[in-house]
């Protein structure tokens, strides 16, 4: 019985804080809040599509199904998403449609001291169609 509270009590606290903060490390078909509506990633990531512009050195994500937004760290392909948003030809800080695999984890804040939740692309997949989420 003691185990069935803990369980409870963790899926109370996701839904308190986001949902997505408690996804790092669940499969796409375990997270609590995956629906039909994401394809099925590799193992830890997800399919996600959203929003991603630059400004400097900070690249931003919001995800088109929730509206959560993140800073997108400076790890895994995330260099492959900053070219092909570069290469778009899109004036700094404009917003393009992006689908990317990933997680979101805590990292340390590009600015000042601290940690923040941040999405790691495993895998830059494509840039587009559109220009807003649909």
């Amino acid at each position: 019985m003691k185990a069935q509270m803990k369980l409870f009590l963790l899926i109370a606290m996701c839904g308190l804080i986001g949902v997505t903060a408690c996804k790092k490390g669940k499969d796409t078909e375990t997270a609590v809040d995956e629906g039909p509506h994401r394809p099925a990633s590799p193992s830890g990531t997800m399919s996600l599509h959203g929003t991603y512009s630059q400004s400097g050195a900070i690249g931003t994500f919001r995800d088109c199904t929730t509206g959560e937004q993140w800073i997108v760290a400076h790890e895994g392909d995330n260099l492959a998403l900053e070219e092909a948003y570069v290469a778009s030809g899109v004036p700094s800080g404009s917003p393009v449609v992006v689908t990317v695999e990933g997680g979101i984890d805590y990292r340390a804040r590009p600015e000042g001291s601290g940690r923040e939740v941040m999405l790691i692309v495993a895998r830059f997949v494509q840039l587009g169609p559109g220009k807003t989420c649909h």
